[in-house]
């Protein structure tokens, strides 16, 4: 027998039976949460917030996380600079395009919108273009977070995961990209909030998976070559086996925001797309190979055929590194006042073009596959090899000059129907002339990214019986940013330093090393042995009940 104050220490097992009860109940009728289903526990994603609120505190910064804090401290003051130095903004001729569609709230026939999109919510500010260069900025410094949170969160120690973010941090022309108006580091910030959402230890829940999806179609609307991303994103997953649900998320949650501007698209232009230029663009990347005596082209085709004459001659050896750089580029072509699109029946960027332009496109590559596949390589490793050239005004960097050196009345028109007044790019003194003393020694040696992308594949060689382990994904996606480019139009440095933070998480994942999971056998052995006493004296009557 229990004397009185043994049992009232004994708990009520009916009374903790109902609680069971009501509680499991609460859960709906799978025991789960009805967000569980969802693969969202709001219990969870409190406790991780407020984990984050305590990690992201000044103090847990400088004793966890001192080296990156430096650097992140470290690269405000150029970024600072950046902004004071060149008013109201580095612009290039695509600018004025995207600010031209923001302003008119227009689809675009050249260039997706999505980066539009964004100019136009940045319209409210009094001094838009500075609103736009400011948070470009601090999504720069929001990439590199996210590449040294990934690395620290798979076990790489602080010092190497704030090495492999100086690249984004301090390199000039990181920062020169953030600021243009140009939809690069937008795209790259998108890009790596999907690898954070996806290449997590346990397998990703159904919220996480259609986030991404939504992600990728905002990507696919930003730049013309985003759309590959989103088809490696879903193989991932299928590999992963995160479950039909989950894809199936992800796959609608990118296909209802595709679809929609497709429909927009053709109920704008009459063509179902996202843009009129694939074509156009994929037969610039021909011209450079491009053999009409090989090709054979029907007599509508003809006028396409790369006709040299229209382009400046170029006066450098053939197998020297400046021909690389300064021999005729797809973009020559394409952009030439002769460029056969501008004079022909339908005059422009427009469907009919575009169909011509890839019926030619697909020919060239199907008579000379080699020579694409050469021209192709070699403007690829035009990043790895030659983006080390002096600073001009063909390179990312901080110029003298303006892009656009003088502004046709059309960009003129642009830049006031966003901004309300004509104003091209121009530097202040003094804060220029120190971007232009920084950028000289500060930058990311094409060498050394070579390295870096090579130490991702050896981790994932590592690792290929786990299909290349975690690492897989980002070093993936850094590959198709280099190569896309120069398969479907042309490399430039811009396009492909979105590959950048991809590829220092991939190398930075070929280091980590997988810890050893404690043991569940003498935790359940130990609960088991906990469980028997109470069952026993559960079941000797005179138990209270």
């Amino acid at each position: 027998m229990l004397c009185q104050g043994e049992l009232k220490a004994v708990p009520d097992l009916r009374l903790n039976e109902l609680d069971e009860r009501q509680r499991l109940a609460g859960r709906g009728a799978a025991g789960r949460r009805p967000s569980a289903r969802l693969g969202w526990d709001a219990d969870r994603a409190r406790a991780a917030a407020r984990k984050a609120a305590a990690i992201a505190g000044p103090r847990a910064l400088w004793r966890d996380h001192r080296l990156f804090t430096i650097l992140v401290v470290a690269s405000l003051v150029p970024r600072v600079l950046a902004s004071l130095a060149f008013r109201p903004a580095l612009l290039s001729s695509d600018s004025f395009w995207y600010m031209r569609d923001a302003a008119t709230g227009k689809l675009d026939q050249i260039r997706p919108s999505g980066y539009s999109f964004f100019l136009s919510l940045m319209h409210v500010f009094p001094a838009p273009l500075l609103a736009v260069t400011t948070v470009q900025h601090l999504m720069g410094i929001a990439i590199a977070a996210i590449v040294y949170g990934l690395l620290r969160y798979w076990g790489l120690p602080a010092w190497g995961a704030a090495l492999l973010t100086i690249p984004l941090l301090l390199d000039s022309r990181q920062i020169a990209l953030e600021s243009y108006i140009l939809p690069d580091t937008l795209y790259c910030l998108a890009i790596m909030v999907v690898v954070a959402l996806l290449i997590t230890k346990s397998t990703p829940r159904l919220w996480q998976c259609a986030l991404a999806g939504l992600l990728l179609a905002y990507v696919s609307v930003l730049r013309g070559n985003g759309f590959p991303l989103a088809l490696v994103t879903a193989a991932y997953l299928l590999i992963r086996r995160v479950g039909w649900r989950a894809v199936t998320a992800g796959v609608v949650a990118f296909a209802v925001p595709v679809l929609w501007y497709v429909l927009s698209f053709h109920a704008a232009y009459g063509q179902y797309n996202i843009t009129s230029s694939d074509g156009l663009f994929l037969w610039s990347r021909t011209t450079t190979f491009a053999n009409c005596a090989i090709i054979k082209p029907p007599p509508n085709l003809v006028p396409l055929c790369p006709n040299k004459a229209i382009l400046p001659p170029v006066k450098v050896p053939v197998t020297s590194t400046p021909a690389l750089v300064k021999g005729p580029t797809p973009a020559n072509y394409l952009w030439a006042p002769q460029a056969w699109w501008r004079h022909d029946a339908h005059p422009g960027f427009n469907a009919y073009n575009d169909k011509l332009g890839m019926q030619f496109a697909l020919d060239a590559i199907k008579a000379q596959p080699f020579a694409y596949l050469r021209a192709s390589a070699k403007d690829a490793m035009q990043l790895l090899l030659t983006n080390d050239r002096p600073q001009n005004t063909d390179a990312m960097a901080f110029t003298r000059t303006p892009r656009v050196p003088v502004l046709p009345a059309t960009f003129a028109q642009d830049i006031t129907m966003y901004t309300g007044a004509v104003s091209n790019t121009h530097p202040v003194q003094p804060y220029a002339y120190f971007m232009y003393i920084y950028q000289l020694p500060v930058y990311f040696p094409g060498v050394v990214f070579f390295a870096v992308l090579v130490a991702g594949l050896v981790g994932m060689v590592r690792k290929w019986r786990q299909w290349g382990g975690p690492a897989a994904l980002p070093w993936t996606l850094a590959v198709l940013s280099i190569v896309l480019p120069a398969l479907l139009t042309q490399s430039f440095y811009r396009y492909d330093l979105a590959a950048v933070p991809l590829a220092c998480v991939a190398a930075g994942l070929a280091f980590i090393r997988p810890r050893a999971q404690p043991s569940r056998a003498p935790a359940a052995a130990a609960a088991a042995a906990a469980a028997q006493p109470a069952a026993v004296s559960a079941e000797r009557p005179g138990q209270p009940d």
